[in-house]
């Protein structure tokens, strides 16, 4: 064998030392550091007031506005019958977040309550429903109406730690319904709006906790892309298949940690409690190199 010909058996050999300790690495954290990195945590509804409450009006007067609206070609009104609707979606929301579970027992504080635990607060700040119509005449002369339904549902949360009281995000969230189907109505405007909201209270709450992994294996590569991962992530922490996971690449700098975003995954397949398999969305050849070169990466879960 050529010198050159033992270059490159030795570089190949020692890249698949670094990878199988890189491994090793992460699954040590994993089997000594598994409480910590996605532990849940209870997540419980405190108060939840209105702040329009001048503005209140029955169920009767609200659905009489948005008809004159229709008919005159444009309303907005302060639908406060929806107030209940505006809590449930919160409540929707908080349940869906990966590493929290809603409890709506309202048990006293007390130090039996695990570190990390929330109690949100909400203060309702615009429930609205608007139409407007649009009259404009077709290829053949005949005047046409389009009616334009739009509903929005507005709430600043107050995150609080649940042991000492201490507010740790303030966050307003906010969903918007526009519809113009011949059998839309406002009614179903602001139900998609509440969709929307519920949608943005989980997302607040999984970019405070997210879901954390390592990478254990490269899978499948194509020349010098990564195109499938293994991490250590399965069904025991709460992995899904559609996930999607950022990719960062860890360094410590003047002794502090930073990290930047190589990548990102989707998980493809849980394939046991502490296992999925993912693919490389973006990102492969990056991915591909640290992984080689034996670099520090975290995984952690990221919105479309």
């Amino acid at each position: 064998m050529t010198d050159w010909g033992i270059y490159n058996l030795t570089e190949y050999i020692m890249k698949k030392i670094l990878m199988t300790l890189a491994a090793v690495f992460c699954c040590m954290n994993f089997a000594f550091g598994q409480e910590g990195r996605n532990q849940v945590y209870r997540i419980t509804l405190g108060n939840v007031q209105y702040a329009h409450h001048n503005e209140k009006m029955s169920a009767g007067e609200a659905v009489g506005k948005v008809l004159t609206g229709v008919l005159t070609g444009q309303t907005s009104v302060q639908a406060t019958k929806y107030e209940e609707d505006v809590k449930n979606a919160i409540i929707k929301g908080l349940s869906a977040a990966y590493r929290f579970r809603y409890d709506d027992s309202l048990t006293p504080l007390s130090q039996d309550i695990r570190e990390g635990s929330l109690i949100v607060d909400v203060n309702i700040t615009n429930i609205q429903a608007k139409s407007s119509t649009h009259t404009w005449k077709d290829t053949k002369g005949k005047i046409q109406v389009s009616t334009y339904y739009t509903g929005v549902a507005e709430a600043v949360l107050a995150l609080k730690d649940m042991k000492t009281g201490d507010v740790i995000i303030n966050q307003t969230v906010k969903g918007q319904g526009t519809t113009s189907s011949n059998f839309s109505t406002t009614d179903q405007a602001v139900r998609d709006a509440l969709n929307r909201l519920s949608n943005r209270v989980t997302i607040c709450l999984n970019q405070y906790k997210p879901l954390r992994a390592n990478i254990i294996e490269g899978s499948t590569a194509k020349k010098d892309k990564q195109k499938e991962v293994y991490i250590d992530l399965g069904s025991n922490e709460g992995a899904f298949e559609g996930l999607h996971m950022g990719v960062y690449l860890v360094k410590t700098v003047a002794g502090r940690e930073a990290k930047s975003q190589i990548g990102k995954l989707k998980i493809e397949a849980v394939e046991g409690d502490d296992i999925s398999r993912c693919k490389v969305q973006s990102g492969g050849k990056d991915i591909k190199a640290a992984i080689d070169e034996g670099e520090q990466l975290q995984v952690i879960s990221i919105d479309k």
